[in-house]
């Protein structure tokens, strides 16, 4: 688990303050290496700020180099995720591939509460969606693993050795969808692992196992 190091990042304190001084602000949320810690000498800021919709309807869409005073330099998109991302209603709708996203982001400001709400459901997956998850990912790494060693059976060891690496993507779901998470991105695995420990893996353990 990584420290929390926001509290002392000079950027991330200007940028919290930038918000609170704008009333057309009411929320910003952190995503990206930053938001779980991760960082390292080459680490961007990603940011969201979530305006009312009074101040997105006078910055449409084709506007994007709306201007956050001087700590963001444009561009920057004007894209209306509050509706068209982050909402329970909206959940299933959203590509996947993004939800990781969102359920790693950190919210450094929240004005009215709603940012917290919206940001919610992203957090961790509803029992009913974590058993289908854990399901269908079962599924699949059962159907992999069989025809991984139908392969090996054959003699052919490059069809077995990429079937079986096939099968970890739907393992590393199956996991965190037991513990109703949503699967990391690769790249950040290693920072969520501790997630699992409950299930009984020794510390080290899956990271020992994944970079076999």
């Amino acid at each position: 688990m990584i420290a929390d190091t926001s509290q002392s990042d000079p950027v991330i304190q200007a940028l919290i303050a930038e918000a609170v001084a704008d009333p057309d602000v009411i929320g910003l949320v952190l995503t990206g290496s930053r938001a779980i810690g991760a960082t390292g000498p080459g680490s961007d800021y990603d940011v969201v700020f979530l305006m009312t919709d009074e101040a997105f309807a006078r910055n449409p869409q084709p506007q994007i180099t709306l201007a956050r005073g001087q700590t963001v330099t444009p561009p920057i998109s004007t894209k209306d995720i509050w509706n068209e991302a982050p909402s329970t209603m909206q959940l299933d709708v959203v590509e996947p591939w993004v939800i990781p996203t969102w359920a790693e982001a950190r919210i450094l400001y929240d004005r009215t509460g709603e940012t917290e709400r919206v940001f919610t459901p992203f957090r961790f997956m509803s029992a009913e969606r974590a058993q289908n998850a854990v399901a269908s990912a079962y599924d699949d790494y059962l159907n992999g693993f069989f025809r991984s060693l139908k392969c090996w059976r054959r003699g052919n060891e490059v069809g077995g050795r990429l079937e079986a690496a096939q099968t970890t993507d739907s393992l590393l779901h199956m996991l965190f969808a037991l513990e109703h998470r949503w699967r990391p991105y690769s790249s950040r695995l290693i920072f969520h692992l501790h997630h699992l420990a409950g299930q009984g893996w020794q510390p080290g353990e899956l990271d020992a196992i994944l970079s076999t």
